[in-house]
């Protein structure tokens, strides 16, 4: 049957899983409950969502905190120094890879939690194929001991009644013909006994939603976490380029990230201490949760395999074994005799056939013993258990830890980015300075004003208007829009005045 545990091998509670139990079960008065594993029982589940109402407490205290903070400062527009902004800016980037590593350690944890699973999940579907052919063979048993071996030994009495002359051999060759059907009923009936109890178990429908309901959960918290990765990955970006509208984004989708992350950890808290709760004993569990017609003390014999005790199976699988070779006796004493007593009825064939029959049966039985055998269910069992309560249990704790430490890295995360995109508009916003005006600049005047003051001007015959050598006049510049038009102002105008000065008869003051 392959290497498996010795009988002393036992399973062992992790500490993980105290750890787990040992938190208080509170119904919804806060009355104290029972902490034993009880899926159906409603106060249970009652008690297990109060656990997980605790990070959604701290997901609405989060979200306020951050609502009181943006009413404090959605109205604050004063310009910040940039030294400022580079402090939250690289405050904001430590941060962002510290929820990064927690993201990383939830995709480790999600790992360890699938390898747990599939191993529940390998070791259920072994046992429930062990349990098939056990229910096949048994069924196969009893179909030969009923359906081919009773009907036959019925056609052998029809032909014992015919007349004969020594009536003593015929009595005792009847004898032993009743010793072979009562020994074949005994055996027909152990391995019904072993066949009904087994009839109820099938975990065909339980490990078919397993593998669904993994196929979708598995890729689903990658995607996620992934997703977690590219959003902290836009602020990265955000921050080195000084981009304003990737740090708006952020706060957005932030939003939405604590609020799942910080709901994820209710999740996980609450499924964390329900495993917990089932690792402390998932031989009892198994046992409440058995057919009734499979009895307590089958089950507990196939989960602990403590060496001493009687396989309830095994015995009747001896008994039936018994029975078939007192069968295999009488039915050489039928033959002996009846082919004396009968030499010309055709009966080699006939008691061939069911001496094959026979053989056939106890080689089953012989195979039934060997499947009935605890060693395999009970390492099965260990591998189910150890798969779940210790790599798969560590695996959950890990992806409630990092769930926990991302939502307040997070939250951090849309507090600060939120207090730095506020203050990005454009690179001269920072530390703004007035520079000085050289140049006055006279009161903009109308169009019609000025065209007056041009007709009252001096002209010469040229056209060419004269100024009063006595007036000096402010030089009228349009205003500068930036550093390098207001030279090339200058260039203009001492080029033009230059070109004026060479006509006879005028004067321009420079």
């Amino acid at each position: 049957m392959g290497d498996y545990h010795e009988f002393t091998d036992q399973y062992k509670v992790p500490v993980i899983a105290k750890l787990l139990h040992a938190l208080p079960h509170y119904n919804i008065t806060f009355h104290k409950i029972n902490s034993t594993f009880r899926p159906n029982d409603e106060i249970y589940l009652e008690s297990l969502g109060i656990l997980g109402s605790v990070p959604a407490a701290l997901l609405i205290v989060s979200l306020l905190g951050l609502l009181f903070y943006l009413m404090t400062r959605c109205c604050d527009r004063k310009p910040r120094p940039a030294h400022s902004i580079t402090s939250l800016k690289v405050a904001l980037s430590i941060v962002t890879v510290m929820c990064c590593a927690a993201i990383g350690l939830g995709l480790y944890g999600n790992d360890d939690l699938h390898n747990g699973l599939l191993e529940v999940l390998t070791a259920g579907r072994k046992v429930d194929n062990l349990v098939t052919t056990i229910r096949n063979q048994t069924h196969i048993l009893e179909n030969t001991l009923t359906n081919r071996i009773r009907p036959q030994l019925v056609e052998l009495a029809d032909i014992f009644d015919q007349p004969v002359s020594n009536q003593t051999a015929l009595s005792k060759l009847f004898v032993s013909l009743n010793i072979v059907q009562g020994n074949v009923t005994l055996a027909t009936n152990a391995a019904s006994d072993i066949r009904r109890p087994l009839m109820g178990i099938s975990m065909t429908h339980f490990l078919t939603r397993g593998d669904q309901w993994e196929l979708i959960r598995w890729p689903g918290t990658v995607a996620t976490l992934a997703l977690l990765l590219v959003l902290c990955a836009v602020l990265l970006v955000g921050v080195a380029r000084h981009s304003r509208c990737a740090l708006i984004l952020f706060s957005v989708c932030g939003l939405l990230a604590v609020t799942g992350s910080w709901l994820m950890s209710g999740l996980y808290l609450s499924s964390s201490v329900a495993v917990g709760d089932l690792c402390i004993s998932p031989a009892d569990f198994l046992v409440s949760t058995a057919p009734r017609d499979l009895p307590t003390n089958v089950l507990l014999h196939y989960t602990q395999c403590e060496p001493g005790h009687t396989n309830p199976f095994t015995q009747r699988l001896r008994e039936s074994q018994n029975s078939l070779n007192n069968a295999r006796s009488a039915m050489a004493t039928v033959m002996k005799i009846s082919l004396v007593l009968f030499k010309s009825s055709g009966l080699q064939p006939k008691l061939g056939a069911v001496n094959a029959d026979l053989n056939s049966s106890e080689r089953l039985l012989t195979q039934l013993t060997a499947l009935v055998d605890c060693k395999a269910v009970h390492h099965n069992f260990l591998a189910a258990a150890r798969g779940l309560c210790e790599g798969g249990l560590l695996g959950l704790v890990l992806m409630l830890i990092a769930s926990f430490i991302a939502a307040i890295l997070l939250t951090i995360m849309v507090w600060v980015d939120s207090h730095t995109w506020i203050y990005i508009r454009k690179r001269n916003d920072y530390a703004q300075v007035d520079e000085p005006s050289y140049i006055s600049h006279p009161a903009p005047q109308n169009h019609q004003q000025m065209m007056n003051a041009a007709r009252t001007l001096p002209r010469n015959h040229n056209g060419y208007v004269l100024e009063d050598p006595h007036v000096t006049r402010p030089a009228r510049f349009p205003p500068p829009f930036s550093r390098t038009l207001f030279l090339c102002s200058l260039s203009s105008r001492f080029l033009c005045s230059c070109a004026i000065s060479d006509i006879p008869g005028t004067s321009v003051r420079r």
